[in-house]
């Protein structure tokens, strides 16, 4: 083997780990860059409160996203199914539209949202089904539309759960609760926080 070659040959192998550790670096680098994906949240079950309830008990919401910027959700205190309290209760059934979704530095991911659907007042112990066109017979319930606004919260948990966080403000237009046997005002305003597990 010729001088040169040899002199070659030693360079190039003298200088192939430092090029391999930057290329490593490099690639450390690019990895970090890269934004983490958004989480892919198909439904969750959460546990909070709202200013629409005096009832005394935690509203519970159950979620489930079929596409990925639209849910549906109903949230109450599950009068009629889990109590018969005849305290005042809102029970929400809404559409959220997710308008963005962004990294909160390393927190987790954000997500405004609007949110359109309909809310029933009820001001004693619940009948099945809505009331749209007045009150039920014993004037106790009564539904109108709703909108909103929202934000959402998720956190990756383990094995493909997240910690879901909701905030949530809505207007509810209730034309007949002034007719129920305990009035309650036309616009019916509401405030909810809530926290769960989806997946």
């Amino acid at each position: 083997m010729r001088l040169p070659s040899l002199l070659s040959a030693m360079a190039l192998l003298a200088l192939t780990p430092g090029r391999l550790r930057a290329e490593e670096a490099q690639g450390e680098v690019r990895a970090k860059a890269e934004p983490a994906p958004t989480p892919r949240n198909f439904g969750n079950l959460r546990v909070g409160g709202s200013t629409a309830n005096g009832n005394g008990r935690p509203e519970l919401c159950l979620e489930l996203s079929p596409v990925s910027f639209l849910s549906v959700e109903g949230c109450g205190t599950g009068s009629g199914f889990l109590h018969g309290d005849p305290e005042p209760e809102v029970a929400h059934f809404r559409a959220k539209l997710r308008l963005l979704s962004f990294d909160a530095e390393g927190w987790g991911t954000l997500q405004p949202f609007l949110a359109a659907g309909m809310a029933e007042a009820q001001v004693g112990e619940d009948d099945p089904g809505f009331q749209f066109n007045g009150t039920d017979a014993r004037r106790v319930s009564t539904t109108g539309p709703e909108m909103g606004v929202g934000l959402r919260f998720l956190r990756p948990l383990a094995s493909g759960f997240e910690l879901v966080g909701d905030f949530n403000l809505g207007m509810a237009w209730l034309p007949h609760a002034p007719e129920l046997v305990k009035p309650q005002d036309t616009w019916l305003p509401s405030a909810s926080l809530s926290f769960g597990v989806g997946f």
